[in-house]
C-alpha cells in the first residue's frame, strides 16, 4: 500500500514537471514569435510554481515593458524570487533597479548585496560594479584592495565591453598600486 502511494506521488510529480516545462517552452515559443502577452500567460503559471528562469523572463518584460505596460515595481518582485533561487542574471537586474531607483527607493546597500552575489559567480557586469561601488564607498565603506580585487575579476572575465570599462578603471584610480 505504502509502495502505491510513493509511487503514484512520484508519477504525479513527474506529470508536473512536464507539464510545467511544456509551458514554460509555450512561453519562449511566443516570446520568440513576438506574442509577448501570450509569452506572459504562459511563463506567469511557471513562475508562480517556482521557475527561475520564468521569473526572471517575467521581471525582465515588466523591467522593458514587452506584452505588458513598463512596471519597474513587478519586475523587482519577479526578479527578487528568480534572485533569491540564484539566477544570476536576476540578481544583476535587481541590483541595477535598486541602484537607480526604479520600482523602489534608491538603496546602495541592497544594490551592493545583489551585485556581489552575481559578481561571486562570475558576473563581469556585476564585478566591475562592485568594484566600482568599493571605490566610491555606496553600499559599504570605501576599501580599494576589495576594489581592486574586483575590477582585476572584470578584467580577466573575457567580456570585451566590461574589460574596456574595468581597465580605464584600474588605469585611473591606479589599482595596480594597491
Amino acid at each position: 500500500m505504502l509502495k502505491n502511494k510513493i509511487l503514484l506521488a512520484f508519477l504525479f510529480s513527474i506529470t508536473l514537471l512536464t507539464s510545467s516545462f511544456a509551458d514554460y517552452i509555450s512561453g519562449q515559443r511566443e516570446y520568440v514569435s513576438g506574442n509577448y502577452e501570450s509569452a506572459i500567460t504562459e511563463w506567469t503559471p511557471v513562475a508562480e510554481d517556482g521557475n527561475a528562469r520564468a521569473q526572471y523572463n517575467l521581471g525582465w518584460m515588466h523591467a522593458n515593458g514587452k506584452g505588458t505596460a513598463q512596471d519597474f515595481k513587478e519586475a523587482i518582485e519577479w526578479y527578487k524570487k528568480s534572485a533569491e533561487l540564484g539566477n544570476v542574471n536576476a540578481q544583476y537586474n535587481l541590483a541595477n533597479l535598486y541602484l537607480r531607483g526604479q520600482g523602489a527607493a534608491q538603496n546602495d546597500k541592497l544594490a551592493f548585496s545583489w551585485f556581489i552575489k552575481a559578481a561571486e559567480q562570475g558576473d563581469a557586469p556585476a564585478q566591475y560594479n562592485l568594484g566600482r561601488m568599493y571605490l566610491l564607498g555606496k553600499g559599504d565603506d570605501k576599501n580599494f584592495l576589495e576594489a581592486r580585487f574586483w575590477i582585476k575579476q572584470a578584467l580577466e572575465n573575457n567580456d570585451a565591453y566590461i574589460g574596456a570599462l574595468a581597465q580605464q578603471v584600474w588605469d585611473d584610480f591606479k589599482l595596480g598600486t594597491y
